[in-house]
């Protein structure tokens, strides 16, 4: 008897598959393609723009696709510097002011501006020195000096006229590189005076002040001897030390111009022979309001544009007739003697008040009032000695 199944009975066919288990099989075998598609295209981008692994001065490091070694030196990645911004002489001007650090990959020098392919080894090292370029300029020279007679006033009878030559200098040191004149100057004439009084007078000047203790004590020194001399002050001391200044000239002594700085001025341009004087001699008028009449050159040093420039500002350049070379400190006794050895009617004695340790002078000044006392000689001012009017004040 055979028993009629119910509407619920499923028959299964026999080798047919079941089609309720298929869809669940299916749908995974379709995830897991699209996860490995996608894998394989993260992989391929990454591998096109994501970044690299390099070794960089001994260090692996990870950079961007793209990276050149400009961008690792710009990021303080290299260990390399830059080279040095150099003089025309060859002196560094500026560390680290030259081109960029000089790159090696894989050995071999390559373009700072080359993207830097993955695994390369780059080594870097100091970078190219740079010289400095030239700039051209017109200098103006000092005519030559020729003197006329002997003394130690020296002033201008001839101006002559300064040359002109073109010279190629560093931009930044300032440093010649070539010369050429481009223009020949004639030589200026000096007359040298001698001060030709009859009278046994001489002159007394102290150069470098005002400074600390000595200038105050050759001041005694002149005051109890009844003595006027002429001072020869410095600019910036003036400036520094202006009541010393100021017990100089309210004890009746002469005030001259010995520069704003000391500077040599021989080999000085003409631009800085100006500055010297001009401000050494506003630097005074500033603080004693009297008229500068003298000028007397640091060290003697001279050239055309002292000459003219003394002569533009209404100052007489003076030298000296006697140096016992006090600055020295070869010994009080010696100064002294020096002085006391040469002195003659109109001589202009040189001495130094300041510019350093002044005992032996201030020892040797007492030694030479005496002697000058004993011999007959008077001790005056320069413009006394030259009949000049006396100092006047401005406002």
């Amino acid at each position: 008897m055979v028993e009629s199944g119910t509407e619920n009975d499923v028959t299964h066919e026999p080798g047919v598959p079941d089609s309720g288990g298929a869809a669940p099989r299916d749908a995974g075998l379709w995830i897991a393609g699209v996860l490995i598609a996608a894998a394989a295209a993260v992989a391929l981008a990454f591998a096109l723009v994501g970044p690299v692994v390099v070794t960089v001065d001994g260090m692996r490091a990870w950079v961007a696709r793209g990276t050149t070694s400009l961008d690792l030196s710009a990021r303080g990645r290299l260990q390399g510097t830059r080279g040095d911004l150099v003089s025309v002489d060859g002196r560094i001007l500026v560390r680290h002011g030259g081109g960029p650090p000089a790159i090696r990959i894989d050995g071999a020098p390559a373009a700072v501006d080359a993207p830097i392919p993955g695994g390369s080894d780059i080594r870097s090292f100091h970078g190219r020195d740079v010289r400095e370029s030239t700039v051209m300029r017109f200098i103006e020279t000092p005519p030559g000096v020729r003197f006329a007679g002997q003394g130690p006033v020296e002033s201008v009878e001839d101006s002559g006229t300064p040359g002109i030559v073109i010279a190629d200098v560093g931009i930044v040191s300032r440093v010649e590189v070539t010369r050429r004149v481009a223009t020949r100057g004639s030589p200026m004439t000096v007359r040298r005076e001698p001060a030709w009084t009859g009278r046994k007078e001489v002159a007394l000047t102290f150069d470098d002040g005002p400074w600390p203790k000595s200038t105050d004590e050759v001041l005694a020194l002149l005051k109890a001897a009844d003595v006027k001399a002429t001072f020869f002050m410095i600019g910036r001391q003036v400036t520094a030390r202006p009541d010393t200044a100021r017990r100089v000239l309210a004890a009746g002594m002469e005030i001259g111009n010995h520069t704003q700085n000391h500077k040599l001025l021989a080999h000085a341009s003409h631009a800085v022979v100006t500055r010297e004087i001009e401000r050494g001699r506003r630097s005074i008028e500033k603080v004693l309001h009297v008229q500068i009449r003298w000028y007397r050159p640091a060290g003697g040093s001279t050239n055309g544009f002292v000459y003219r420039e003394a002569k533009r500002l209404g100052m007489r350049v003076v030298l000296w007739s006697i140096d016992p070379k006090d600055w020295a400190r070869p010994g009080s006794r010696k100064i002294a003697r020096r002085i006391l050895d040469r002195v003659r009617p109109g001589s202009v004695i040189l001495m130094h008040d300041g510019g350093g340790n002044r005992s032996q002078t201030v020892a040797a000044l007492k030694k030479v009032l005496k002697g000058l006392h004993a011999r007959g000689y008077k001790m005056v001012t320069l413009s006394r000695l030259y009949r000049l009017p006396a100092q006047v004040a401005i406002p």
